[in-house]
């Protein structure tokens, strides 16, 4: 007696992984393309919002048919327009440190829902893998973000070469990447006791995260082929 074939993935399933990867193409255009094009003004500004646009819809792809999560990224995606708005008609300190915490929020909305995705039971696909990439990028994005909101709340929290003052949020999109790959240029240092600590974090994070993401997807996959009809 033959027994019975296992279901493939549906539709649904199929379009929430390759969205994974083209989430990772989508960030690494945006982040090494498009974000330092834009800080020297050879872009138009409003590149970046359309890049971000295309990411929350992407993430939507991969979340299709999870409510709570589907929520949690429009509502996230809405308090950070809420935010540009009331940055671009009420300009001022505190409303650019709202827009950066509004943004922080967003990142992590998705962030999250990703790590549902990539981390859940199942067979570890190659989008699976690459999703975790996306993950990794998110964190370094994130702690820039977060940067970026204690500067704008007074001058003197980092010490940065002329060549990056200009520009300072890709500056510390920089300095985030080479904080959490532990490559410390030494050109930006972190003054503010909070932001210090906050780069203490994240290179634990970046030399935790590739060991902890490798053993979680190894473990999954194992998982899975147990699971499996013999």
């Amino acid at each position: 007696m033959s027994s019975a074939a296992t279901p493939g993935p549906n539709f649904g399933e199929t379009l929430s992984e390759r969205s994974l990867t083209a989430l990772v193409v989508v960030e690494a255009i945006e982040l090494f393309g498009i974000a330092p094009l834009s800080a020297e003004a050879r872009v138009p500004a409003w590149s970046l919002f359309v890049m971000i646009a295309l990411n929350v819809a992407i993430v939507l792809a991969v979340v299709r048919g999870k409510t709570v999560a589907t929520i949690a990224v429009i509502f996230a995606a809405l308090l950070e327009v809420f935010a540009v708005v009331l940055r671009v008609t009420s300009p001022s300190a505190r409303t650019e440190a709202l827009d950066f915490a509004a943004a922080l929020t967003l990142l992590v909305a998705l962030t999250v829902v990703l790590a549902v995705t990539v981390f859940g039971p199942g067979r570890v696909t190659v989008h699976r893998v690459v999703g975790a990439v996306a993950i990794y990028l998110n964190v370094a994005v994130a702690f820039a973000l977060a940067y970026r909101m204690i500067d704008s709340l007074g001058p003197g929290k980092f010490a940065m070469s002329p060549a990056g003052s200009g520009h300072i949020l890709s500056t510390l999109v920089y300095f985030s990447f080479t904080t959490l790959t532990t490559t410390g240029y030494g050109d930006v240092v972190p003054i503010d006791a909070f932001a210090r600590s906050l780069a203490n974090l994240e290179s634990v994070i970046g030399q935790l995260f590739p060991a902890t993401l490798l053993a979680r997807l190894v473990t999954l996959e194992i998982e899975h082929r147990r699971g499996e009809p013999r």
